[in-house]
């Protein structure tokens, strides 16, 4: 039996993307990076309750730090916002000399290091970039990306993974969680006659690539090796990103955005895949 497909959320984004799990209260976060909003789906398991916050740029990932404060990526910079008041504070800002970059996808490995990549917004080259930022330390990692996007990590962290959307690539890299460090880059899985574009994904406690089809109107689930072994049709064709959520981590919510003659687009959507997920990792930061 196929999986059943809901919509969960009343908001409806012009570009849902960055969907992140806090187990410890029972809450999902989600971004409107071009309506410049962080949404709050309060009660995953039981009667939800929406919150939106709104920001004064393109939004377009964050991690928890603790019950009240996230960590965002809002256009150039990283910033820590309250999420009862609304504060905002700039934590530090990278690529303000090129105009047509923004920050793209961003998580949190088990250390609480918020790796997150810049995207080319012309798609006209390979601009982007991936940083790491540990506490208030930020270091280049990775250039020559045109569109930095979906990031993961293996269930015993010894492998990383990187999309660049453009060029329909999902890379591996040899992962050191100590060291936090990313080595030996290969191409996991060439998108080639797939529909869409691969975006944002998560990864299962198996060890399964979770990846959205922006374009492709689909969920598609991988092997460690790379091998297509399951996919969900999704009622919309601009898919974005999934994160694993609720009580058992065997909810997977997916993200989409917008589009005119489609009624369901631009909402967070869940499907039960009795298949656990692992957890979003919070971020450490040292006052």
């Amino acid at each position: 039996m196929l999986p059943i497909v809901e919509v969960f959320s009343k908001y409806k984004a012009k570009l849902g993307e960055g969907p992140i799990y806090d187990r410890d209260n029972d809450r999902l976060f989600w971004v409107d990076i071009e309506g410049k909003k962080i949404i709050i789906e309060e009660g995953i398991t039981k009667n939800s309750v929406e919150k939106i916050v709104n920001l004064p740029d393109l939004v377009s990932s964050l991690c928890v730090i603790n019950e009240t404060e996230v960590i965002a990526t809002i256009r150039h910079g990283f910033y820590i916002l309250n999420i009862n008041t609304g504060g905002l504070t700039k934590l530090l800002e990278i690529e303000t000399d090129l105009k047509d970059n923004r920050f793209n996808d961003g998580k949190c490995d088990p250390l609480g290091r918020y790796w997150a990549g810049t995207m080319n917004m012309k798609k006209s080259g390979p601009t982007g970039n991936l940083y790491k930022l540990e506490s208030n330390k930020i270091s280049k990692i990775l250039g020559g990306l045109t569109v930095s996007n979906g990031l993961g990590w293996s269930p015993d962290n010894d492998k990383m993974y990187l999309i660049d959307s453009p060029v329909r690539k999902v890379y591996v890299f040899d992962f050191n969680l100590n060291r936090g460090e990313i080595y030996n880059k290969q191409v996991l899985i060439d998108f080639g006659s797939e529909p869409g574009n691969p975006d944002g994904m998560t990864v299962d406690e198996e060890g399964y690539l979770w990846i959205a089809h922006w374009g492709g109107g689909k969920v598609s689930r991988w092997s460690p090796n790379g091998k297509k072994v399951f996919e969900i049709k999704m009622p919309v064709t601009y898919v974005s990103s999934v994160t694993f959520g609720g009580e058992d981590l065997s909810t997977l919510f997916i993200t989409s955005a917008s589009k005119d003659d489609e009624v369901q687009s631009g909402k967070l959507f869940m499907v039960d895949v009795k298949i656990r997920g692992l957890p979003s990792y919070k971020f450490f930061y040292n006052k």
